[in-house]
């Protein structure tokens, strides 16, 4: 059986100077590497130890500590079932940079994109680093600890998934399938999630769109 002491002495026998710290965590040895030699320490872990699968790319914003990000690789062997985590730790900057590993693991596209995208985590070499989740335009990255928390203006608006001619009893009550009678009185009009505060700090106010009316039900499907 693979120890992490065997990963720890194969590092430091292919790639010196590589390694900064070799622990066991609660669920898996974890080796912290230089963020400059990534690629190299990922190559080896593949191909020497057989990790042929990334499941996930993490990140940890841990301000005020210097360095302040953590990036967490989560190794896996589907052979064996062994797993592994490499962690790199990253400067309190702007836009912090590590290698992308997309040509060892094609897998780490989204993941890389998720961590940019909350984050703020710059992968150099990454074939299509832009955001996953957040629309194009958003400012800042929502998972770092300074960034604000509330006060983004965002529309919820009631909207039932199947709206149709048969789909509500006349009781009132919803028959399979269906939705209740007050949805499809409220479709389309703000619920009570909508924020109505003003913006947070950076965060542009383009105003909130105007409520939809809609004609009334008809009396038959209601009774």
């Amino acid at each position: 059986m693979t120890t992490l002491a065997d990963y720890e002495a194969r590092l430091r026998e292919r790639i010196p100077d590589v390694l900064l710290e070799a622990v066991e965590g609660l669920d898996t040895g974890v080796l912290v590497v230089r963020a400059d030699r990534l690629v190299e320490v990922m190559t080896l872990l593949r191909d020497d130890f057989g990790f042929d699968l990334l499941s996930d790319v993490s990140g940890v914003d841990w301000l005020p500590r210097d360095p302040r990000y953590d990036v967490n690789y989560h190794l896996a062997c589907a052979d064996s079932n062994r797993r592994l985590r490499v962690k790199v730790q990253l400067p309190d900057v702007e836009a912090p940079r590590v290698p992308s590993v997309v040509g060892v693991w094609p897998t780490a596209d989204w993941h890389e994109r998720e961590v940019y995208d909350f984050f703020g985590v710059v992968f150099d070499g990454h074939p299509d680093l832009k955001r996953i989740l957040m629309p194009d335009e958003w400012i800042g990255h929502p998972l770092r600890k300074d960034y604000p928390v509330g006060g983004v203006p965002v529309e919820y608006r009631i909207e039932p998934a199947y709206i149709g001619p048969n789909v509500v009893s006349t009781a009132g009550r919803p028959a399979a399938g269906g939705v209740p009678v007050r949805l499809r009185r409220d479709r389309g009009r703000p619920s009570s999630w909508t924020w109505t505060g003003p913006p947070a700090t950076g965060v542009p106010d383009r105003g909130r769109e105007e409520e939809v009316e809609l004609p009334d039900e008809d009396p038959a499907e209601t009774t």
